[in-house]
């Protein structure tokens, strides 16, 4: 029997869904141990946001949380769980409502993020969604990405709990680990998987640019607010983020277009 309370996704476009497969399946296999839903994303196969495609994970986490999901797994797709990995039951806190880990800069890192549904979470999410275009301080910058906003507004919130390494190992290759991430770190530090790294993003990045040129060619208006277009698109690819798949009643409209609503000012 499945726990459908709990949903476990992934994320993995233009190219990390080749790239990253065997990590993929690793996440499969940890939710299927403990009965967890599971669902990797990989289509649209190539996002129109490029490398920010990662901002994806916030709106889709969200929509899963008003969907009804009692917890949300997010692993990023170069993340492998390891086959010790307890369930996530072990780490749950009162009062504690989103659980991440701390990578080799000593600032939160957000491939490995665990939420229980709350109030104070999904508007805590919408928070950080909605301050997308807003600079953050440099202290907090990672470069790109969500990342860099998720340091920002994670500090001072007492819901947040800060896990042990173990479940969001980014640096130290000798720790026995129950997830070990190879993002921009000490655990990647191959040339050829640098370098196919760099190829993927810099592909990413042209192919954007590539479609912005000829919709301008086009007489065709940029749209700003791709991470909502997208975010619809994926809705509509994968039922599970509209709805908990324990609910057998038809999904409410307003499920998902209150949620939509917070990000049409983009």
């Amino acid at each position: 029997m499945t726990d459908n309370n709990t949903l476990v996704f992934s994320i993995a476009l233009n190219g990390y869904q080749w790239r990253y497969r065997n990590h993929l399946r690793s996440h499969a296999q940890f939710a299927k141990k403990f009965n967890y839903h599971y669902q990797v994303v990989t289509k649209p196969f190539f996002s129109k946001l490029g490398i920010e495609c990662c901002w994806l994970k916030l709106t889709l986490m969200h929509n899963a949380l008003l969907a009804g999901y009692k917890h949300v797994i997010f692993l990023d797709a170069d993340a492998i769980v390891q086959e010790n990995c307890p369930s996530i039951s072990s780490i749950l806190e009162t009062g504690k409502d989103l659980y991440m880990v701390k990578g080799y800069s000593n600032r939160f890192n957000s491939g490995v993020m665990i939420v229980r549904n709350s109030r104070k979470v999904r508007y805590w999410l919408l928070k950080v969604i909605n301050n997308r275009e807003n600079r953050v301080k440099p202290d907090n910058d990672v470069g790109w990405g969500e990342n860099s906003h998720i340091i920002e507004f994670s500090k001072g919130c007492s819901f947040i709990k800060e896990l042990p390494q173990v479940w969001n190992n980014t640096y130290d290759i000798n720790l026995t680990d129950y997830i070990r991430h190879h993002n921009f770190g000490p655990l990647r530090n191959g040339r050829l998987d640098n370098l196919l790294h760099k190829t993927i993003f810099c592909v990413a990045d042209r192919l954007v640019r590539i479609n912005n040129f000829f919709t301008k060619i086009q007489c065709k208006p940029v749209r700003k607010d791709l991470l909502l277009i997208e975010t619809k698109q994926i809705i509509a690819l994968y039922p599970c983020f509209s709805k908990c798949v324990l609910a057998l009643a038809p999904l409410k409209k307003s499920i998902i277009s209150t949620s939509l609503k917070a990000f049409k000012h983009y």
